[in-house]
């Protein structure tokens, strides 16, 4: 690019900036408008150091060499106490000065309140957890009370939006301090729930949540899977995970809750948890060990655990992008700490409800049971959170016939909890033209449910408006000269039946031949991904383009012997730039992948192999499997 299209090319952004910025602030409500300042000349370090309500923090960022990030190029966000806040910060931790901290205290306090590689403003503040980390890998939250915006509950936001050169200030009158403690610890603080934590502890689950970080993960090692640089100016650009870091959910009901079903202490939760788990499991009724992973006790307890950490955002709502048609409900599946059970979490959009747990519905479409959470949600620990529910969350008779009796969609990010726990799914998303979109390499060994050759490199996209993909983002393997993939990935558990899998993806040309086997077994013949869906053999018709078949339901059959089928119609590209479709079902590059009917005597996890024949690109966006039973009655979304 010259230089006069560089000028040229600036120009055009600012305008367009400009022009998003004006449509933001008018949408905003008077919180969000006030106080907005912009310092076009001066980056982030820079302020600070000419603001001398600001010194005391300024100094904080020049003694950890933080400062110098500060003043370079980028996009930052800073959450910065003034003055007043640390002295009272010092007076807090029992010290006069900042000469009574040592340097690694300070490095703690400078990262806890800047946000790297992103500028988030007021208009990002939605109450909840922000889905970016700090450089101290924290999440922060926000509230409001009286009108006004606070972080991490209790530090008042007192000036919003003091933009610079390199990112944006918000002028805080508490200096943050996150909790150091894990989720065990933060739960052990709260009487609310003093008999679910006895639980925890009694039944050796609390153990389970002990991992932060894994220290022996070096990114420096992979630095090499990094093909295309950011700087490269592409439309994607590759990343490799900086941390492997671990994470938890814990569920839980208050002490009221459980009294209000007649538990007042173990005793009686030993008696509760034996009603509900040993109509599900009789065979195990007689197991008393409290720690054994089979007893009544220890399920109810697991029910309540996810090896993800997940705020409330991230139960459902982060995935609710603008791929997703707003008049279909939309479901999520969380694998327990309970042996082969599920959590599902619905989004009813007619009954305008999220983060619903295990709702079951009459067969006249009444919500007849349904676990919600409260207000008292986002409980932020060092490696978790934990959220209250309102009413007793158990994998009881009712929640196994209904998981087990209809058919359950994976989006395969979901598969690995690392993706969740290192801050790469629900977070990052591109639109627009010019924009970049992510690709993460996940270096091998990094996905604890993912065997692979050691010339496979699994990647993952993050979402994009230009894929026309199930909540926008994928499993991908790009094109490697002479190296074939060959990698098995472990699914959720799915309740025991007979069931119909399936795969869905998108082709683009670009892509190779593939067999696929389920549990170690072929499933059909190898599957050619380069075929788009209205190849003569897959034969798909866009719906309304048949005269004599309006809504391509004889189309669907004739698809089903090919052992092909459209895509469901929740979903649609945003931006038509690469393929096009009023939903998935109407676009040619979208399809599902009939592997095969499967009996499945115990509930359980699944393995799915994918081996390469031939060079080209891999893409999974998501798995289904449908009892058999249910097929009949199947929508098309």
């Amino acid at each position: 690019m010259n230089r006069f299209n560089q000028i040229k090319f600036l120009l055009v952004c600012c305008f367009i900036a400009g022009i998003t910025l004006t449509f933001y602030t008018s949408c905003e409500d008077e919180v969000i408008q006030e106080n907005m300042y912009t310092f076009k000349g001066k980056t982030l370090g820079q302020f600070l150091e000419e603001n001398s309500e600001y010194s005391e923090f300024a100094e904080v960022l020049r003694q950890t060499h933080v400062m110098g990030l500060m003043e370079a190029y980028g996009e930052f966000t800073c959450f910065a106490p003034d003055n007043e806040a640390m002295y009272a910060y010092y007076k807090k931790k029992g010290k006069t000065s900042l000469a009574d901290f040592t340097l690694d205290e300070l490095k703690i306090i400078a990262n806890d309140h800047i946000i790297s590689g992103s500028t988030v403003t007021s208009v990002s503040f939605k109450a909840g957890r922000l889905p970016q980390l700090t450089m101290g890998n924290r999440y922060l939250s926000v509230s409001y009370s009286d009108n006004k915006v606070y972080i991490n509950v209790t530090s008042l936001v007192l000036e919003k939006d003091i933009l610079v050169h390199n990112g944006v200030i918000h002028k805080l009158a508490q200096t943050l301090d996150p909790t150091r403690f894990g989720v065990v610890e933060k739960i052990s603080e709260d009487s609310t729930f003093s008999i679910f934590y006895e639980a925890l502890v009694a039944t050796g689950l609390s153990d389970s949540l002990m991992k932060q970080q894994d220290d022996s993960y070096d990114p420096n090692q992979y630095e090499s899977l990094i093909v295309t640089k950011k700087t490269d100016g592409a439309w994607s650009y590759d990343e490799i995970p900086r941390t492997k870091r671990y994470g938890y959910t814990v569920f839980l009901e208050s002490n009221q809750t459980m009294n209000d079903n007649g538990i007042f202490d173990m005793e009686t939760l030993k008696v509760y948890a034996k009603q509900i788990y040993d109509q599900v499991y009789p065979e195990d009724k007689n197991i008393t060990d409290i720690t054994d992973r089979k007893n009544s006790l220890n399920r109810f307890v697991a029910y309540h655990l996810i090896n993800k950490e997940l705020s409330t955002q991230k139960l459902i709502d982060a995935y609710d992008i603008d791929h997703m048609i707003k008049t279909c409900d939309m479901y999520e599946y969380m694998e327990t700490m309970c042996p082969n059970t599920l959590i599902e979490v619905k989004k009813d959009r007619k009954l305008g409800l999220t983060n619903m747990l295990n709702s079951i519905y009459s067969d006249e479409g009444v919500l007849q049971k349904v676990v919600n959470l409260t207000t008292n949600t986002d409980r932020d620990a060092l490696n978790g959170v934990f959220h209250e529910v309102d009413k007793m969350l158990v994998y009881d008779i009712d929640v196994a016939n209904d998981h087990s009796g209809k058919r359950l969609r994976f989006e395969s990010a979901s598969f690995f909890p690392e993706l969740t726990n290192n801050n790469m799914r629900g977070t990052n998303k591109s639109s627009g033209p010019g924009t970049q979109n992510i690709h993460y390499q996940l270096p091998r060994g990094f996905l604890e449910n993912l065997e692979s050759s050691e010339q496979t490199v699994l990647g993952y996209l993050a979402p994009d408006d230009r894929y026309q993909n199930f909540q926008g983002d994928e499993i991908f393997i790009g094109v490697s000269a002479g190296k074939l993939y060959d990698f098995t990935l472990t699914t959720a558990p799915v309740p025991a039946g007979t069931y119909e899998v399936r795969i869905g993806y998108i082709t683009n040309g670009k892509r190779g031949v593939v067999q696929f086997y389920v549990d170690g077994l072929p499933a059909g013949v190898p599957v050619n991904l380069n075929n788009y869906a209205d190849n003569t053999a897959i034969g798909w018709i866009e719906p309304g383009k048949d005269p004599l078949d309006p809504d391509g339901f004889e189309n669907d059959k004739m698809m089903r012997n090919q052992g092909y089928m459209k895509a469901p119609a929740c979903f649609k590209v945003v931006n038509t730039a690469w393929s096009s479709g009023s939903d998935a079902r109407h676009a040619r590059v979208a399809l599902r992948k009939i592997l095969g009917i499967y009996e499945f005597k115990e509930a359980g996890h699944h393995k799915l192999t994918a081996k390469g024949l031939s060079s080209g690109e891999f893409m999974m966006d998501y798995m289904e499997f449908i009892p058999t039973s249910a097929i009949e009655m199947e929508d098309i979304y």
